[in-house]
């Protein structure tokens, strides 16, 4: 009985998930209720990402250069991180003091010491920038590179991607890093300079 039941279970999900990524989104009004809206959009979704599951490379830490600390590279395979952006090379922060401190080169070197004691670093990506480098969600150790570095006051969370917003309220909370004072995103400093 319960087999049978998992059977039945296993054949209805796969039936929403072909409805799912058979259909469009001109179709989802014809869906009749929002539930079921909701579940056409949440079976997209898992579709779209079930294409990111395998890693774009999966290396050791040391292997990779840092370029700046939100851009690194392997070889000539170049990577930009998904959802942050941190400060320019050139950028400086305002400090608590109200001077200021090398905000760009902290952030280098705590990417460099993220990636260095790694053993195991992996990069998920299906999209590249208009430069042709890819841009993709890392994990060192199985830690979120990206997060750790916006957790740390390291890196802003990219504005309109929307992500690692428990972590930068976080590191406002504590006043860590770019946010203990006023100091210019980077999109800001690049039209500026």
């Amino acid at each position: 009985m319960v087999n049978k039941m998992m059977i039945k279970r296993t054949l209805a999900g796969l039936a929403l998930a072909m409805t799912a990524s058979t259909a469009s989104a001109t179709e989802l009004p014809l869906l009749a209720d929002p539930a079921s809206a909701k579940v056409f959009l949440e079976l997209r979704n898992i579709q779209q990402l079930a294409g990111v599951m395998e890693p774009l490379l999966s290396v050791p830490g040391e292997a990779f250069r840092v370029i700046e600390g939100d851009f690194v590279a392997l070889g000539n395979l170049k990577i930009r991180l998904v959802g942050i952006d941190a400060p320019e090379m050139a950028q400086q922060c305002t400090g608590s003091d109200g001077g200021f401190w090398e905000c760009a080169a902290q952030a280098e070197d705590r990417m460099r010491e993220m990636l260095r004691s790694a053993e195991l670093v992996e990069c998920f990506s299906n999209s590249r920038d208009n430069y042709g480098h890819y841009v993709a969600s890392c994990q060192a150790d199985g830690q979120d590179i990206g997060a750790r570095l916006v957790e740390e006051g390291l890196a802003w969370p990219n504005r309109e991607q929307g992500y690692y917003q428990p972590e930068v309220e976080a590191a406002q909370a504590e006043n860590l890093g770019i946010w203990q004072a006023e100091t210019l995103p980077p999109w800001e400093w690049r039209s500026q300079n």
